[in-house]
């Protein structure tokens, strides 16, 4: 048995998993005090950057298997073997753009959300990094990356154009702060 706030985990199941994600069903009593079932998602870690490139920020468009076309800002998984979320960050904006260095500052984490998957998106900000070559994988072959303005940027958030949430607040909160 275990306590999570004011619910009880009495026993659980993996149903389902693949070697990145797992899917639980926990039988629980509820805040209510009533006993029943609890269905969850355990995902890996994600990251977004916001990196800042002579008065514009990097946005990649990319067309999901889930979600559609969409801008989003460059990002991906914590993979295993990184060392912590801001070598994922480091990584994914490199792999996406080419960009790497420049100084980063960590912005905190987000859950997207919170009553289907414990994930976090961790949030980093660069400023003046290098360009390179970029090494997107294969499932991003039709990755674009954008030099958007600021304001276009913030912009795109309100219109729907740029959907993905931990995106869509990190390009407020480096805009609007």
């Amino acid at each position: 048995m275990e306590q999570r706030g004011p619910w009880t985990r009495h026993s659980g199941t993996t149903p389902f998993h693949t070697p990145r994600f797992q899917v639980h069903h926990d039988q629980v009593t509820g805040p209510d005090g009533r006993p029943g079932d609890y269905d969850w998602v355990q995902a890996p870690d994600q990251v977004r950057v916001a990196a800042l490139v002579d008065g514009g920020l990097l946005i990649v468009e990319q067309h999901h298997y889930l979600g559609g076309a969409m801008w989003q800002l460059p990002g991906g998984a914590v993979d295993p073997g990184d060392a912590d979320p801001l070598a994922a960050a480091r990584r994914e904006l490199a792999e996406e753009t080419g960009y790497h260095g420049g100084t980063w500052t960590g912005h905190g984490s987000l859950l997207p959300l919170p009553g289907l998957t414990d994930c976090s998106v961790h949030l980093w900000r660069v400023e003046r990094p290098t360009p390179g070559p970029a090494a997107p994988e294969s499932s991003e072959a039709d990755l674009r990356v954008l030099r958007v303005p600021l304001p276009e940027a913030a912009a795109a958030v309100r219109e729907g154009l740029l959907r993905c949430a931990p995106s869509a607040a990190l390009v407020l909160l480096i805009v609007e702060p």
